[in-house]
């Protein structure tokens, strides 16, 4: 069980996955711009844009990645 704080709130139960722990703060800011804008692109979605999608899409308007275009089968 969690220890709780001074202030009366609970701390984490457990320590993050992966190497979230690791980034530098400008890294941080940056996977934190992308998911908010992930999200609102999902949001603002008519046609419902899944996840992947949607953090491709926030990534090409950050300039992260070029666009590609997909052919329909």
């Amino acid at each position: 069980m969690p220890e709780e704080n001074p202030d009366g709130r609970w701390g984490p139960t457990r320590r993050p996955r992966g190497r979230l722990r690791d980034l530098t703060p400008e890294q941080l800011a940056l996977a934190d711009d992308l998911h908010t804008r992930a999200l609102a692109l999902r949001a603002a979605s008519e046609e419902g844009l899944s996840i992947r999608e949607a953090v491709t899409l926030a990534a090409v308007q950050l300039g992260l990645e070029a666009p590609s275009i997909e052919e329909e089968p």
